[in-house]
């Protein structure tokens, strides 16, 4: 081992994906005893990416995502490997529910209701959100015929066929475009939920199935649950927030692994089999590359490698993700803000998607005596200023929460081309890309743009980048 060369693997972004990569990259070069010489290029001054956190005056706000999936445990898994478990906090239970708008009004989530389907029959029977008929429709899921072939549908087309217009319209949308960003009409069933399609193959439908998941869960909460579910429940953050985790990977990366403020223009294959990185400015060769930069920053970059490649990344589309944090005193709010937030459905005509109520969410956001609210938004915000996104947020929160006092603070954040929306076919189209990057030994994509979009699923795609790159360089 003494007498090789270590291999040298550039990482090109700095966010969550690119942070978790280096940091198993060298990771498993201690394992294997050939640690790696790490490069991580990012354009931005600060490593990261979406995900930041604002600590103002003992307000403590997350600009991008806030919190993590339990169900996916990679980045919990990464956290405690990094000895940070005892930072790991849950959701404040007593506040555990959440609201969706009706004519300017906050009604509760029918209670077991999931994303598009009921869990339980009579929170649905008795919520004002649906009319009778809308109710009597869902309903007729238990007697329709499940889909025949493979194909793909929308994620809208999908509650619209088993469960009708309005319980898409007045729930699932809403819950879907919170998530997303996006149009359910325009985004693949497939690539995003692939759970429904199999619930309604395999019990016809949608409705049943909840209903027996529901039984399944509460007799498996009877016996004990599960360990993680029972610490955390559903979604997790650090008592910090989640920067708190891209910090500590950062920290731990070797001095001048880290470079910042530079845009990678290209990367191409030597005569030697190897790779050449280009910038502005500068270039070098490594025996291995990770590219975890959305895809079209990442077809610009591989351009001159493989045009046609770079054109079916080009296909991946994107949406804007803006965030408005605003704090008020909690005398100046009339609602109670018992739960952890709601969701706008697009036929309210309101900017903002939806709202989390950050106090209620987790404990000891917010000094005593205050409320902090998060609005966010997706491509309806691009023609907005600062200034009018703010105007138009507290105007949405004021006559929907009954505020009366002037905020405290705001706090605006923008993100471009960080929410992917995978369209009708994406899974073919990953596939089709894999099979080409199949050529290409020693480079490796990994990013949200592929096959999740949450902060555990970009853990987990660097990481796996990390394993097939150190794979790659040993042989």
């Amino acid at each position: 081992m003494s007498d090789r060369r270590l291999p040298e693997v550039a990482v090109v972004g700095g966010g969550i994906t690119g942070l978790a990569a280096a940091h198993r990259l060298l990771e498993l070069g201690r394992e294997r005893e050939a640690s790696p010489q790490v490069k991580l290029f990012d354009a931005a001054q600060r490593l990261g990416g979406v995900i930041g956190t604002m600590n103002r005056d003992g307000f403590l706000m997350e600009e991008g995502p806030d919190s993590l999936i339990t169900e996916k445990p990679w980045a919990l898994q990464l956290i405690e490997r990094l000895g940070m478990g005892d930072r790991i906090v849950g959701t404040q239970d007593e506040h555990r529910r959440s609201f969706i708008v009706k004519k300017g009004r906050l009604y509760p989530t029918p209670e077991g209701f999931h994303l598009m389907a009921p869990a339980r029959l009579w929170p649905l029977v008795t919520t004002p959100l649906m009319s009778p008929l809308g109710k009597l429709r869902v309903g007729l899921d238990l007697v329709l015929p499940r889909r025949r072939g493979d194909s793909d549908e929308t994620l809208g087309q999908f509650v619209k066929r088993r469960l009708g217009r309005e319980a898409f319209e007045a729930m699932a949308q809403p819950m879907i475009s919170a998530i997303y960003g996006g149009d359910p009409m325009r985004l693949s069933l497939l690539a995003t939920f692939p759970r429904f399609r199999d619930l309604e193959r395999r019990h016809g439908s949608i409705v049943r199935a909840m209903w027996l998941a529901a039984r399944k869960s509460a007799a498996a909460g009877q016996a004990g649950g599960s360990a993680s579910g029972a610490r955390y429940g559903m979604f997790a953050s650090l008592g910090g927030g989640l920067q708190e985790l891209t910090d500590e990977l950062a920290r731990r990366l070797p001095a001048s692994c880290a470079r910042t403020g530079v845009s990678i223009k290209s990367v191409l294959r030597t005569r030697g089999g190897r790779w050449t990185v280009t910038w502005d400015g500068g270039k070098s060769d490594f025996d291995g590359v990770i590219i975890a930069l959305p895809a079209p920053r990442a077809a610009e970059v591989l351009r001159s490698l493989d045009d046609d490649m770079a054109r079916r990344l080009s296909f991946v589309r994107y949406g804007t993700s803006a965030t408005v944090g605003v704090a008020y005193r909690q005398e100046d709010v009339e609602h109670h803000l018992d739960g952890f937030g709601f969701v706008v459905p697009a036929r309210e005509g309101l900017t903002m998607l939806g709202c989390t109520f950050a106090h209620r969410k987790y404990a000891g956001r917010v000094p005593d005596g205050y409320v902090m609210l998060r609005a966010f938004h997706g491509d309806r915000s691009d023609p907005l200023s600062d200034d009018d996104l703010v105007d138009a947020t507290r105007r949405d929160l004021t006559r929907l929460l009954g505020i009366r006092g002037e905020p405290v603070l705001t706090h605006v954040t923008r993100y471009h081309e960080s929410l992917p929306q995978y369209g009708l076919g994406h899974l073919d189209l990953i596939d089709d890309i894999d099979q080409r990057m199949t050529g290409y030994s020693g480079l490796v994509l990994a990013g949200n743009a592929y096959r999740g979009i949450g902060v555990p699923d970009c853990v987990r795609s660097g990481e796996n980048a990390a394993a097939a790159i150190m794979d790659a360089v040993a042989s």
